[in-house]
């Protein structure tokens, strides 16, 4: 099949349809990043939740980083308004590109998805599965970031700058759904990626 290019803890149903913190603040948008960081790029999306969880985002956006167990990411998006993947893929093409998709788009390409590994094949599997939950969110977004390293601890030079774009197309996102404040988005903060000793 031909597919297209478009350049913190699980929830318990039970608690209703809003999420909460053990704080009591409610949730509205969860945020995943995948990937293995002994994979090279492959770990940029471990790379993109350190840097947003540095960003003052707010009490109501979830970020989680889940490795490459996306099995249960229908559990995080569970009562959302807003979920957001981010993660890299192969697409074939250049290093540091970054392809956005919606739910439609997803749904469209969900079976060539499934056949680009075992962590991508849990995540279209846990999608599916989702559409059976009443309190799924319809609006989500997928931050596919295309790889160069592929193996060994660390990353290319051209993750760098793909990981601010992606923290920037994810800030906007939220931005342009009024889930962020201007302040906020305004802000350009130099992220340290301590596992990596980086700045960004």
């Amino acid at each position: 099949m031909q597919m297209e290019r478009t350049a913190q803890s699980s929830l318990d149903p039970s608690q209703g349809d809003t999420a909460s913190d053990p704080a009591g603040f409610p949730k509205s948008v969860s945020i995943i990043g995948l990937g293995n960081i002994m994979k090279g790029d492959f770990g940029v999306g471990c790379y993109v939740v350190d840097a947003l969880n540095q960003e003052p985002l707010g009490d109501s956006i979830d970020v989680s980083y889940l490795a490459e167990d996306s099995f249960y990411v229908d559990a995080y998006f569970y009562g959302m308004k807003f979920g957001i993947v981010v993660q890299a893929v192969d697409f074939g093409g250049q290093a540091g590109s970054i392809y956005c998709w919606d739910k439609r788009v997803f749904e469209r390409n969900a079976a060539w998805f499934a056949e680009k590994s075992p962590s991508q094949t849990m995540l279209a599997r846990a999608l599916t599965r989702a559409e059976l939950i009443e309190e799924f969110p319809d609006d989500l977004l997928f931050v596919w970031i295309e790889p160069r390293l592929t193996e060994g601890f660390g990353i290319s030079p051209e993750m760098h700058k793909a990981i601010r774009k992606a923290v920037r197309i994810i800030k906007t996102s939220l931005f342009e759904r009024n889930l962020l404040p201007e302040m906020v988005f305004s802000l350009s903060i130099i992220h340290q990626l301590k596992i990596l000793d980086l700045k960004i």
